[in-house]
């Protein structure tokens, strides 16, 4: 009996294993990231609800850009995809951001400024149109990755996924990609333009009460 009490007793000068601490939770990575779920989510209501967004002019930019077949990628609002990759980053910065979880959330984060750029510049050169909203919300995806990169965690070993060479590699192949996966999906729809300008004065002529009438000798 005295032998197995002595097995059973802890040894007091080996240390006993203890859980690893977790990962601190990035408040302001996921504030931002909030923030752009906001905003992504008011464009889809805008979007769905065919209403003109606030601070906006009827039949004006932002019009003209929510009509654009730009505005709907795979069959549902492209800021609604933008909601899901916000709400994605959040998600990860409120548990916390170690090394993978960091990896994961630089991507979405460029994914987000190279699909906003994107945006921008087939709103500037073919619908010849700017949505405040879409601006603000791919200046929040901006904010994002350099809050992102800030809060880098310091990359532990040579082969470090989190160094700056191989950082700058798979930012690239991820702005790539995501650049090229949208000019793919909309080039299968028809040219929009001329289209969004037409709906966006259907919209303004709508609510003011235009009536067109017509005269026949």
């Amino acid at each position: 009996m005295i032998a197995m009490a002595r097995r059973n007793r802890p040894h007091r000068g080996r240390p006993q294993p203890t859980a690893p601490p977790l990962p601190a939770r990035d408040w302001l990575t996921a504030g931002l990231a909030a923030a752009g779920v906001v905003v992504a989510l008011y464009l889809t209501y805008a979007k769905w609800s065919q209403a003109t967004a606030l601070f906006c002019e009827t039949g004006g930019g932002c019009d003209v850009v929510q009509a654009s077949r730009y505005a709907t990628f795979l069959g549902v609002p492209t800021a609604l995809w933008g909601a899901v990759l916000y709400a994605a980053v959040a998600v990860l910065a409120f548990l916390g951001l170690p090394e993978k979880r960091w990896l994961w959330a630089f991507l979405l984060a460029v994914a987000a400024v190279a699909f906003s750029a994107y945006l921008t510049w087939l709103s500037a050169t073919e619908l010849r149109a700017l949505c405040g909203w879409c601006l603000g919300s791919g200046a929040v995806a901006v904010g994002l990755l350099a809050v992102v990169l800030y809060r880098r965690p310091p990359p532990v070993g040579a082969r470090s996924p989190l160094r700056p060479r191989r950082l700058a590699v798979y930012g690239a192949l991820m702005a790539l990609a995501t650049v090229v996966v949208g000019a793919g999906v909309h080039a299968g729809s028809p040219s929009s333009a001329e289209a969004a300008y037409r709906e966006g004065l259907a919209r303004h002529l709508t609510r003011i009460g235009a009536i067109m009438y017509g005269a026949q000798w």
